[in-house]
């Protein structure tokens, strides 16, 4: 990897993994992202003071009790807490159910689906009782999947059918799609990697090959709602050799879901979400070679995703196959991709 004096390297440097000595150990204790299968799951708490106070910018966490059905077919219900996330989602004005955190003790958490987590993020529908917001969490949730499908070097999900009850009976409850998404530190526990926290970071901070396959990926999905040393919808994970990878994450604002609030920032030359734009950084061509080879190997994987989300109304389904054929034809003319790429690649960073 290409080296450089960096004062963001300089500081970042010493941060060696202490949560990769116990990965093996935490990581065999998980269950919930063993499988793709969807969590039929409810959760129950007082909404109503959560969904008051979601503007606020002290967020205070909530009880609720998150209950699914077991092996056994018995009721397992597990003691939670509940927080607000997000930024635009999160805001009243924008949507009326906000993304959540989910926090449970690990006494709680024992011998249950959740065991061995701490900590994680649900996606939810923007708002729960439109059928096309249900849609793009569907939609959403395909994306991650095709990450997945490229690196394991991303974040696990889990697809969820919630029903929401709130305990007060003045909500009435409100069942909807939804996934769960692993905390970042747990992608590092299962990574043998740590997360750093500091912004600054340039492309020549990180690993080529991990770069050259986040920038195609961003680029593949019609993503350019990120940005590396703002530490804007990404992490960047380092390993015990100094050896940095990114990892991106929230992209509900891409081409490929093509959501009504999402639109590109002014600054960039395209009108819609739906215009891609490569964002990343300028590959040499080996590793532009290699990324092509690996994207061209994993075509038939990530259309195969398609078939495991049968809730995809049809016409979601073929405009997101549309855009996703878009950049498969591109691949096939890789002269024209790359001198694309080379005019719009960024040398230093985003």
């Amino acid at each position: 990897m290409k080296t450089r004096s960096s004062p963001w390297r300089a500081i970042m440097f010493g941060a060696i993994a202490t949560t990769a000595l116990v990965a093996t150990a935490a990581d065999a204790q998980q269950r919930l992202f063993r499988t793709d299968s969807t969590l039929t799951v409810t959760i129950t708490a007082n909404f109503g003071p959560l969904l008051k106070q979601r503007d606020s910018t002290e967020l205070q966490k909530h009880p609720a009790v998150f209950a699914y059905a077991g092996d056994n077919g018995k009721l397992v219900s597990v003691p939670v807490r509940l927080r607000a996330r997000g930024h635009f989602r999160r805001q009243a004005r924008n949507c009326d159910f906000p993304p959540l955190w989910l926090e449970v003790k690990s006494s709680d958490a024992k011998q249950t689906v959740l065991s061995g987590l701490n900590k994680m993020k649900i996606t939810t529908s923007c708002r729960p009782k439109n059928a096309e917001y249900e849609q793009y969490i569907l939609q959403e949730y395909a994306v991650y999947r095709a990450y997945a499908a490229l690196t394991n070097a991303s974040f696990r999900t889990r697809l969820l059918h919630i029903t929401y009850r709130d305990t007060t009976g003045k909500i009435a409850p409100v069942t909807s799609w939804g996934f769960f998404i692993e905390d970042v530190d747990d992608v590092a526990i299962h990574l043998h990697r740590t997360a750093l926290p500091a912004q600054g970071a340039r492309f020549d901070d990180l690993d080529p090959a991990a770069l050259a396959l986040l920038s195609m990926f961003e680029y593949f999905i019609g993503n350019t709602d990120w940005s590396i040393s703002g530490l804007h919808n990404m992490a960047l994970l380092q390993d015990s050799s100094a050896n940095v990878v990114p990892v991106a994450f929230d992209f509900d604002w891409t081409g490929a879901v093509d959501a009504p609030y999402a639109f590109p920032d002014k600054q960039l030359k395209i009108r819609s979400v739906t215009d891609r734009l490569y964002r990343g950084n300028c590959m040499t061509p080996e590793n532009f070679k290699a990324t092509v080879d690996l994207f061209k190997s994993k075509h038939a994987a990530i259309d195969a995703i398609f078939a495991d989300l049968p809730q995809l109304a049809p016409g979601r389904l073929k405009s997101m196959k549309n855009f996703y054929n878009d950049f498969w034809k591109r691949l096939d003319d890789p002269r024209g991709l790359q001198k694309e790429i080379s005019n719009d690649c960024l040398k230093t960073g985003n």
